[in-house]
């Protein structure tokens, strides 16, 4: 006499997953962050962040560089997915071309400011309510920007306009010795401003 079974091997669904990522937002920060969504297998799921994030499905306080997350499900089968956090190639910096004063006094400086590094587009801040890039007429002091890229980072620089001293003189002169004749002299010598020094007398 015989009887006939038919009987049934199941298995989970192969496991796979999805990966995001949030990319460090200022040069040599550790804000990244990556995450990972797992189907199939056998919930529930282990995580391992290597060479570090911890052990959740986020892995958060990422410094910029790969990391390898290993997704273990209830039964033992594993996936892993790697992750490669990036940051902006430089910090926030800026050069500046400063136009120093010719005229002890004068507000004729000027700063010619740009930017570099971090994420564009830029915003400025002088105090003052000043926001522009650049600026001009300006008198002799040390003036300080604060320079914000599109990521919120900041690089803030003190940038001094110069001024010449004051111009200043002493005269000599040597009187005619007789009346009526030519040989007096004057003479000047100057100190101060910016040499060389031309004079006209009249």
């Amino acid at each position: 006499c015989t009887r006939t079974l038919n009987v049934t091997v199941t298995q989970p669904t192969a496991m796979s997953a999805t990966v995001s990522q949030t990319n460090i937002s200022c040069n040599g920060g550790s804000n990244g962050s990556a995450g990972i969504v797992v189907t199939g297998g056998t919930a529930p799921y282990t995580y391992a962040w290597s060479p570090s994030g911890g052990t959740n499905a986020t892995a958060t306080g990422l410094a910029a560089g790969s990391y390898t997350v290993l997704v273990t499900d209830a039964n033992g089968c594993t996936i892993s997915r790697t992750v490669t956090i990036t940051q902006p190639a430089t910090a926030v910096s800026g050069t500046t071309v400063v136009t120093n004063i010719a005229c002890n006094g004068a507000s004729t400086g000027a700063i010619n400011l740009t930017p570099s590094g971090g994420t564009a587009p830029y915003t400025f801040n002088w105090g003052g309510g000043i926001t522009t890039e650049d600026r001009t007429g300006l008198s002799a002091g040390t003036y300080t920007v604060t320079i914000t890229d599109a990521n919120g980072c900041t690089r803030t620089l003190n940038v001094t306009v110069t001024q010449p001293t004051a111009m200043s003189a002493t005269v000599s002169q040597t009187n005619i010795s007789c009346n009526g004749g030519s040989n007096g002299s004057a003479g000047i010598v100057v100190t101060g401003g910016t040499a060389p020094y031309t004079y006209a007398w009249s």
